[in-house]
């Protein structure tokens, strides 16, 4: 009986560095868009809308990679998910307070 114990780890993939990789190299191919960003023609409110793009997509990026938000329990998820709402409604309470002042 001693002899049928399992593995420490049976059942689990060995670790890959592999997604790192690619979410690094993603994060530095936007934070290169940003840069170029500050060269391109758009104008104000467009290249305003095209940065917070580029900058919510690395936040996604950084959220499922690093923070491994998409192996996490259910509950993880949903705090981040409430903290991103709250985030929004703050954001559109000070667009609001300027629209309307």
């Amino acid at each position: 009986m001693a002899d049928e114990q399992a593995p420490p780890h049976e059942g689990h993939e060995a670790a890959s560095g592999r997604p790192y990789v690619l979410a690094l190299v993603a994060l530095l191919l936007l934070t290169g868009l940003t840069f170029g960003m500050h060269f391109a023609p758009l104008g104000g409110a467009l290249g305003l809308v095209v940065a917070l793009t580029i900058a919510t997509i690395k936040v996604g990026i950084v959220a499922t990679i690093f923070m491994e938000l998409r192996e996490s329990f259910a509950a993880t998820r949903l705090v981040a998910v409430f903290g991103v709402a709250f985030l929004l409604l703050i954001c559109l309470g000070v667009v609001g307070d300027v629209a309307f002042r």
